[in-house]
């Protein structure tokens, strides 16, 4: 099952608090507002485990705090807005150590401030004081006013913390009502925003009206503009809040909060053209929308989920907004499925959709990335069955499904028994006291019969009965389980389906990886046991042979304490605190897991050989964690947790027990002696045979092999074997009882040679320390047991071989493992059963020895043949081959050997070992051609990792990256590789890094040269940056390094001062390059040229910018200020490009002449062109001081020429 329940999301104790603002009742009997939920979590770490789930629905807002690790007080309420409808878009966030909730309903918004939970008393909730926190004060209120009933709304913070709230009204605009900083005093304020001018929308009407459907912008329909969706995003970009709304009129719109109006707008119609490309549907062909902003990769993106004509499409929005345009980057799309979208969000860069179908919830998810172009496929989530059916079910199966259902929750039961039996109190999630009440009642009215012990006489009249209140259980549960929404809990990282009245979890994210679950502690580092590891080992026990010994469901002492347990729960005449102690901790999972922790202190399963005991290490957990956590834990088992949660209620409730039940002294002296001994002791033999399976042999290990010495001192002693004994009637063939036995086969077999602890070692050890003694009580106990043949032959030929190897004598000692497994696969049934012989492990175990050795080619041998004698591989055998392979500096066949792990952190293990392995050797290029197939990400990403964390000065690990996936043709990644190293460089202040820089950035270039067009730039720090940016930039770090005068720790500041140190330098050519690439003023080379009387270079300059007058004016200018004379030909060509610039140029600096010159010429041209348009301006002024400097040659050649000018024209026919 992928989802799992606890108990009601919502209590139904929760007090309610009333707010009215208006008197009178707006039109709600008009309003539909579908219901909606959220989640809001902590900044502050040390709230990690805490949230608060809301619910609206009416006119009613349900929030409720819960902590996975403590117990809150008053965690609930509900606010109820009279006279009013709650909008979708609740926000609550955290601002100035204060809770704020937003709302905004069809006549009011409001805020409630809460005071949020501080270090000093973490057991409170953020209601608990809500009398105190919620004030009537006018600042966090306000009743604004609209054309009409508004559908929708949405609530953000901006950057000085002020509420806003965007309201979509029915003509298409939004109001913005924005309530001052919380505890300031400052009266609120309402703004419209519109996406056009009154004006334009009365022409645009009145067009609509004459040109009928065929007009643009949707058509002539009425309120085409209206807003279907609305949501709201914090742009970090400009500060601002931006709301983005979805219309009738197809048009997805941007609006900022700060400018008060639209800032960009995106026609949907050129989505629905993916639909179908002969046919593209209307907007009216729509039958489903639903927006959202949320955060992918820290970037604010804009989801769209649109359904045309049956079909689900889900769109992703990139928008880019800056202080002087906004636009969308990229758009991303991928189709849904053919089901009913609930909602969706964004789950760690995952796309996580709900869907309901029939009576199902369907989970599925898909990987979104905003870098590349391809995303992960639609994945499911399991099975997601909440929901129940009546069904076929007899009457005895009746009261189970009622009273012990893991998913009918005590609210739906409670309101089945109504309809029945009438209201009658009954404590919260009492599931006894609910079952009395049916039976009183069913008594009483002579439906059902006692026959006593709990027992009922079956009969039509009481099945029938009993079917009517499970079909109300199940309506009512049915009911409950209506999703409203799914949220994501970023703190806890848990995904969750908020119904009508539960909590779902998603069992991906189940709170078991949450750390929730006490765990002792070995040596107060390593972790040895915990409660839910416990209960596992015993309910898979069976499998195992681990609890054959004891048998303890089959023996007689067991079965009279389940018979006495029973009637002593079912005698009426049992005390009140019997019945509540057992009601506790058999029926319900909070407290059977809380009196776990308790029952595990007390257990204490390792004891040091001085006899102090170990340190236990506890966990906060609260109710509502325990709840969560058990109900985890029972959707993961089966059947078999019966006897596990038999077992431990026996010894957990051994005291109160006894003193209730009437069985003879005599057969609780037998039930004490030979069932709670061996109970206590399984458990304790686990815990110590895990911590044992965990070791490793070295100096900090010494203690726990004296541990070991210890434990098996203690069970040969003389005084343990008289009460270890099972009195079965068999011979006692061994001096401590069958039992030991089968703890020593377990201990064995956690030291056997192809098992995970390493019986070698051990051995050594104890020979070593000359404990002779406990090394002859383990041969002598596998002697003796029934396989001891097959085992000690097994060892024997092993040791042998173990021998050999010590002896320098690779070669013998592979053949001698090789005759070991042949004679251990002879024998694998018994010595599999016995010992847990695994084939898979014996060669890569050996393969080990033979590498710590010093022989590499045998352990490659071993391996090899493992994969042929076996035809089976894993992980571990591919981990070890490609660490071979190294060793070997085979580095081909280690990619080889690497592409074929299947588990992704021995993936990643073996890949790291590869490469450091090349790195040290000089030898990176080797792997730079490699094809790593499905590893091909991971080994990327295992390259980015390291190339971040060394200096950027190490040239080795971006090499080798930029170099492979410039093979695999990544050149965009490739270029993004080179780019981030360029960056670096530049961060680091004591680099000498101009050069490096440089290089870097030219090839990141080059790289993404190389890339489709389209494709052409890269995103780095939240910003696009296209190929001609970045050749840009190469080009600037390369002029600052020509004018560096050798200083490579000079960092380029900007393109003005570079340009200006190029001009001064001379380096012309560079300095023309940077103009170009950053846009530069040209003027400024152009007068250099000048100035430096290179006229040839002059000419290729102006000729290369198509003769732009700015070149000549420059040119022109720069000459006349240092009092040179202009050359011909550049007057010339000046008025021949732009006389008129050039002429008041000329005019500007008393260079007469040629100021004559290009007033000829202008009017000339015009004459030529019939232009009546003159600057008459500035011939006046020529003219003026011709007439007062008395140049009489020039002053009549322009009165000729205004002559010839006004001849022209006045001879044209008119």
């Amino acid at each position: 099952m992928s989802l799992f329940s606890s108990i009601e999301a919502i209590r139904s104790d929760a007090p309610v608090v009333e707010i009215s603002k208006i008197s009178t009742l707006n039109t709600i009997s008009e309003i539909k507002v579908n219901p909606s939920s959220g989640c809001f979590v902590y900044d502050d770490p040390a709230l990690g485990n805490r949230f608060i789930i809301w619910r609206a629905i009416g006119a009613d807002l349900y929030l409720e705090e819960r902590s996975f690790g403590v117990n809150l007080k008053s965690a609930s309420v509900c606010f109820r807005f009279k006279n009013e409808i709650i909008l979708p878009g609740t926000l609550i966030v955290e601002a100035d150590s204060k809770v704020l909730v937003l709302v905004a309903t069809t006549s009011c918004v409001h805020r409630v401030g809460l005071t949020a939970p501080d270090e000093f008393d973490f057991g409170c909730s953020v209601f608990a004081s809500i009398g105190e926190q919620f004030v009537n004060h006018p600042s966090n209120w306000y009743v604004y006013n609209a054309m009409g009933t508004p559908h929708l709304a949405t609530c953000m913070l901006n950057a000085e913390k002020e509420a806003l709230f965007g309201i979509a009204d029915v003509d298409g605009s939004i109001l913005l009502v924005t309530l001052c900083r919380y505890g300031a005093d400052g009266p609120p304020t309402q703004d419209v925003l519109r996406h056009s001018s009154r004006l334009r929308r009365i022409l645009v009407g009145l067009f609509h009206g004459v040109g009928g459907s065929n007009a643009a912008d949707g058509g002539g329909q009425f309120g085409s503009s209206s807003v279907v969706d609305l949501s709201a995003f914090y742009s970090n970009e400009t500060s601002d809040v931006v709301l983005c709304s979805l219309s009738y009129d197809c048009q997805l719109r941007l609006w900022s909060c700060g400018r008060k109006s639209v800032i960009h707008s995106f026609d949907m119609r050129q989505c629905f053209r993916q639909f179908s490309v002969d046919d593209e549907p209307d907007w009216q062909c729509v039958c489903k929308w639903r927006l959202k902003c949320t955060e992918i990769e820290r970037t604010w993106v804009v989801v769209f989920y649109l359904s045309v004509k049956g079909v689900d499409r889900f769109f992703v929005f990139v928008p880019s907004i800056t202080t002087h345009q906004a636009r969308l980057v990229r758009c991303i799309d991928f189709p849904g499925f053919d089901l009913e979208v609930v909602d969706f969000c964004v789950n760690d860069f995952r796309f996580v959709a709900l869907y309901l179908q029939k009576q199902r919830l369907v989970l599925k998810w898909k990987e979104v990335c905003l870098q590349e172009y391809e995303h992960g496929p639609w994945v499911d989530c399991e099975d997601g069955d909440v929901y129940l059916s009546t069904g076929a079910v007899s009457a005895s199966q009746l009261m189970g499904k009622i009273f012990h259902n893991p998913l009918l929750a005590y609210r739906s039961v409670e309101r089945a028994l109504k309809i029945s039996c009438g209201d009658a109190y009954t404590p919260p999630g009492d599931f006894a006291s609910l079952r009395s009440k049916l039976f009183d009642h069913l008594e009483d009215n002579g439906v059902a019969v006692r026959l006593g012990a709990g027992k009922w006489k079956e009969s039509p009249t009481l099945e029938s009965t009993l079917r009517t209140v499970w079909t109300s259980c199940v309506q009512y549960h049915n009911a409950a389980m209506k999703p409203i929404g799914l949220v994501y809990l970023r703190n806890c990282r848990m995904l969750a389906v908020v119904t009508n009245d539960r909590l779902l979890f998603q069992r991906d994210t189940a709170p078991l990886v949450l750390g929730f679950v006490p765990q002792f502690k070995y040596d107060d580092h390593r972790p040895a046991a915990d409660c839910f590891s416990l209960i596992g080992r015993l309910v898979g026990a069976g499998d195992e042979q681990f609890f054959a010994a004891v048998e303890a469901a089959k023996t007689t002492p067991w079965q009279l304490v389940n018979d006495e347990l029973s009637r002593v729960v079912q005698d009426a005449g049992a005390n009140g605190l019997w019945q509540n102690f057992h009601r506790t901790m058999l029926m319900d999972e909070v407290a059977l897991f809380e009196a776990l922790q308790v029952l595990a202190g007390h257990l204490d399963p390792t004891v040091s050989p001085n006899g102090t005991p170990s340190k236990l290490t506890s966990f906060e957990l609260s109710s509502y964690g325990a709840s969560v956590t058990a109900a985890y834990f029972a959707s993961s088992v089966g059947d078999g947790a019966l006897l596990c949660r038999q077992a431990l209620f026996l010894m957990a409730s051994w005291c109160y027990f006894r003193p209730e039940s009437k069985l003879p002294s005599s057969n609780w002296t037998t039930i004490h002696s030979e069932l709670v001994p061996k109970l206590s002791l399984l458990c304790q033999c686990y815990v110590l045979l895990k911590q044992i399976a965990s070791m490793t042999v070295g100096e900090r290990c010494r203690s726990d092999w004296l541990l070991v010495a210890d434990f098996l001192r203690k069970f040969t002693v003389p005084g343990r074997a008289g009460n270890l004994k099972i009195k079965t009637g068999d011979v006692d063939f061994h001096h401590f009882g069958k039992f030991v036995v089968d703890l020593y086969v377990h201990l064995l077999k956690m030291f056997w040679p192809c098992g995970g602890g390493g019986c070698l070692q051990l051995v050594d050890y104890l020979l070593e320390n000359r404990m002779y003694a406990d090394v002859r009580r383990l041969v002598e106990s596998a002697n003796r047991m029934p396989t001891s043949t097959a085992a000690v032959k097994a060892l024997r030929i092993y040791y042998e071989a173990v021998a050999c190897l010590r002896a320098k004598e690779p070669q013998q000692a592979y053949e001698k493992f090789l005759t070991a497994f042949i004679g251990l696969a002879d024998n694998f049934h018994s010595v599999q059963g016995r010992l847990g012989f695994d084939k898979e492990s014996f060669f890569t175990n050996t393969a080990a020895l033979f590498d710590k050795a010093g022989f590499g080619e045998q352990a490659i041998q071993l391996c090899l043949d493992h994969l042929r004698l076996l035809e089976t591989d894993s992980p571990a055998l591919w981990h070890m081959l490609c660490r071979l392979y190294c060793a070997s500096d085979r580095y081909a066949e280690a990619v080889e050997a690497a592409v074929k792990i299947q588990h992704q952190p021995t993936l990643e293990d073996s890949l790291t070992n590869l490469v450091r392995r090349v790195v040290d050797r000089g030898l990176g290029s080797e792997l730079c051609n490699c094809n790593f197939g499905p590893a091909e990400q991971t080994f990327v990403g295992l390259l980015e990792k390291m190339a971040r964390a060394n200096k950027p000065t190490d040239d080795t690990y971006y090499d080798m990256l930029f170099g492979h996936l410039t093979f695999k043709m990544k050149y965009r990644t490739a270029a993004h590789c080179m780019y981030e190293k360029a960056k670096r460089l530049e961060a680091d202040p004591a680099a000498t890094t101009l050069d490096a820089q440089s290089a870097a950035l030219y090839l990141a270039a080059t790289a993404l040269n190389f890339a489709r067009p389209q494709f052409r730039y890269l995103y780095f720090d939240k910003q696009s940056i296209t190929l001609r940016q970045l050749r840009a930039e190469a080009l600037l770090v390369e002029c600052a390094l020509q004018v560096a005068n050798d200083n490579l720790h000079c960092k380029p500041t900007n393109p003005d001062r570079t340009f200006d140190q190029l001009l001064q330098k001379g380096q012309l050519d560079l300095a023309e390059k940077l103009c170009k690439a950053y846009e530069l003023p040209m003027e400024k080379v152009a007068s250099v040229v000048a100035l430096n009387g290179a006229w040839d270079r002059l000419k290729q300059l102006v000729d290369r910018h198509d003769h732009k007058p700015e070149l000549y004016n420059a040119a022109c200018k720069s000459l006349l200020n240092r009092k040179r004379p202009v050359p011909a030909w550049l007057v010339d060509q000046y008025k021949e490009t732009e006389p008129v610039g050039a002429m008041v140029l000329f005019l500007e600096y008393g260079e007469l002449e040629a100021a004559v010159q290009c007033a000829s010429k202008l009017l000339r041209d015009r004459a030529q062109e019939l232009q009546p348009i003159l600057p008459i301006l500035e011939l006046d002024n020529l003219y003026v001081i011709l007439e007062r400097t008395g140049n009489l040659n020039l002053l009549e050649t322009l009165i000729g020429e205004l002559e010839r000018y006004s001849d022209t024209l006045l001879s044209q026919p008119q």
